[in-house]
């Protein structure tokens, strides 16, 4: 198990910085290991979905998430006074479509209202997505097939398919994968 803890903390982790709709910008980042990100080369956090309902995991607490599609807010929580978002939070809209382009916003808890890391998520290509959604459905509730699958998707370097099963709401518990999902949260994105 260290090896694939290890492995999976050197590439899981890109903290999103804030994007401010007012200046100045605060110097503040969030670390997302779930969908994971990317940047795109106009400097843009980009999460490829490969799970059709993906898992949305920040190491920080939260105040508020939401998602849009062309500025449109399609879904949204806040935190109650003194209990912000922390966990996992199981995907709130229907199932993402290959190439579909959502927009995520993340605003850490204490940062001004009006901060957010913005994340673009991106449904994959659709033979892509099938493939995903079938090994998903093929896994049931077996935890030995689920640890088989997240360190197959760990081997190929698929990284973020791996970390898509490791967090799936539909991943059974098993003291291995419950112990990975810690260290792995443990780890944030700073990798150790």
């Amino acid at each position: 198990m260290l090896s694939a803890v290890r492995r999976t903390c050197l590439a899981i982790g890109l903290a999103a910085a804030l994007v401010s709709c007012a200046a100045p910008l605060r110097a503040t980042t969030v670390c997302v290991l779930t969908p994971r990100l990317a940047a795109n080369a106009k400097g843009e956090a980009v999460a490829a979905v490969a799970i059709a309902s993906p898992t949305i995991l920040s190491t920080e607490p939260l105040d508020e998430v939401r998602i849009e599609r062309e500025g449109e807010v399609l879904w949204q929580r806040r935190a109650l006074p003194g209990e912000p978002i922390e966990g996992p939070i199981p995907w709130p809209l229907a199932p993402m479509r290959p190439g579909q382009r959502l927009v995520l916003m993340l605003r850490p808890q204490g940062v001004q209202a009006d901060d957010y890391a913005v994340i673009v998520l991106e449904g994959d290509p659709a033979s892509r997505m099938e493939r995903a959604q079938k090994e998903l459905a093929s896994l049931g509730r077996d935890p030995i097939a689920w640890w088989a699958a997240i360190q197959q998707a760990l081997d190929r370097d698929d990284i973020s398919l791996g970390l898509a099963l490791l967090y799936a709401f539909d991943g059974p518990g098993s003291p291995r994968i419950d112990n990975l999902r810690r260290a792995v949260f443990q780890a944030g994105c700073g990798g150790a």
